[in-house]
């Protein structure tokens, strides 16, 4: 588009920004407002790559595609490393800051789902990575804690995995980082508690 026509485009906006506001609402600052909540409203309906079928499809389409980027960036920063998975390393790495947390309590701080958990949780005291002792406070209950070979790998691993995080928002300028990361955790926000509450399967769309 040349200058020419991005003046017709300009004077086509003034045109239809005049049609639906009275005088008193015909400024520079309320034509810039309205501009960019058109061009919000042609992108929503337009720019549908994946799914072309709403704008809230398309974010939930995406948010997974970057999940499976970054799970493929993980798994061969560690490859060598005693994990198949990038969710063995996450486990191993709550551990290490934690220090010592229950089967449930580790589930949950990933926000994995149970099944799928205690799958992860087997192969990791199958390899030795990370070992049960009793709960001191219950003796019913047992608590998870790395091994020695489990520190050790968890340490090896932190020096390959930041190359991985760094790919997966390297395209992104510092400012636009920390607008993802606002927008992530507030999304983060309002999902956990769904996750934590009782309800499940289609009870969540009630």
């Amino acid at each position: 588009m040349d200058e020419y026509q991005l003046i017709q485009k300009l004077v086509n906006l003034v045109g239809e920004f005049r049609k639906n506001h009275t005088e008193e609402q015909f400024s520079i600052a309320s034509f810039l407002a309205w501009t960019q909540g058109e061009l919000e409203e042609t992108a929503s309906n337009t720019d549908l790559k994946i799914t072309r079928f709403s704008l809230e499809t398309e974010l939930a389409a995406y948010i997974g595609r970057l999940g499976r980027y970054s799970n493929t960036y993980i798994k061969t920063a560690l490859e060598g490393l005693p994990f198949s998975t990038d969710m063995e390393f996450a486990f191993t790495a709550i551990l290490d800051g934690a220090g010592q947390v229950g089967k449930t309590d580790l589930i949950r701080l990933m926000a994995y789902d149970r099944s799928s958990g205690m799958g992860v949780i087997r192969r990791l005291l199958k390899k030795g990575i990370i070992e049960e002792f009793p709960n001191p406070q219950d003796k019913r209950g047992k608590l998870l804690r790395l091994t020695d070979l489990g520190r050790q790998s968890v340490q090896m691993a932190y020096r390959h995995a930041p190359k991985a995080a760094h790919l997966v928002s390297k395209n992104l300028s510092y400012k636009e980082k920390l607008q993802l990361l606002l927008l992530l955790k507030k999304l983060d926000d309002f999902h956990y508690p769904l996750y934590l509450a009782e309800k499940k399967g289609k009870e969540l769309f009630e």
